[in-house]
């Protein structure tokens, strides 16, 4: 489903992503972990284009991109297409409705027919548990509210995989707990995502394996259990010290 080889990324002189790989199959939920300025979100944002990597090469389902040669337009907006995108910030047009928040790109930028999409995003609302909000605008709605609208309206692009950076850390304690039940539900149904997180709780509850960058490479992977309650690397161990999890 995701096969990642040796991607590069600087920023200057500095060197944010160095030479990582990463495999991932159908279905599987995985959660990167690591310190602030590791590369975690970076390399998210390479796996959906919204950065340019300086070289390696991309898979997501039957999409291919050679990250050392200039990607074609279309190649990029493919590869787009599969790979949803739910960030910290919820991003939803605020003069739209939830409702027309998730109809959207399915209609705009798909050319899917507005009458065939409609009952989709109402099923979709449903399932992140607001069929009462369809009609409310971003700035009617809670934080948890916006952000499971926001991972709606990525599920209505019928991506292979939702790729989510840091999609709790904005909320507080109660509102990130909405967040994390419509992750734990999606996880359980079987959809591909691949997480960035500080959200330890988050992390345990929906990896099947966790990855811990530092210094822009990996440097420790395993079971959530593992990593969480028994990190071998040293950065690992001082960085679930800090943060409360080992």
């Amino acid at each position: 489903m995701i096969t990642v080889e040796k991607l590069t990324k600087s920023f200057g002189s500095h060197r944010v992503l160095d030479a990582v790989d990463h495999r991932q199959e159908r279905s599987e939920s995985v959660v990167i972990l690591g310190p602030s300025g590791c590369g975690k979100s970076t390399f998210l944002r390479c796996l959906n284009q919204l950065e340019v990597p300086d070289s390696g090469r991309i898979t997501i389902s039957d999409v291919t991109v050679d990250c050392a040669r200039p990607v074609p337009r279309e190649v990029q907006r493919q590869l787009r297409l599969r790979a949803g995108m739910v960030f910290q910030q919820f991003h939803l047009f605020p003069h739209l409705t939830a409702l027309e928040n998730i109809l959207e790109a399915p209609v705009h930028v798909q050319g899917r027919p507005r009458a065939e999409v409609l009952d989709e995003a109402r099923a979709l609302l449903a399932q992140v548990g607001l069929s009462d909000r369809a009609g409310h605008r971003p700035s009617q709605l809670s934080g948890g509210q916006q952000q499971r609208v926001a991972i709606a309206r990525a599920l209505a692009m019928r991506p292979a995989v939702l790729l989510l950076d840091e999609p709790t850390s904005a909320l507080d304690p109660e509102l990130r707990e909405e967040v994390r039940d419509v992750l734990r539900r999606l996880a359980d149904d079987g959809l591909t995502m691949l997480l960035v997180t500080h959200d330890l709780q988050l992390a345990r509850d929906v990896s099947d394996r966790i990855r811990f960058f530092h210094g822009g490479q990996v440097v420790e992977e395993g079971r959530p259990e593992a990593v969480l309650d028994n990190p071998q690397h040293p950065r690992t161990r001082e960085f679930m010290g800090k943060t409360g999890g080992g």
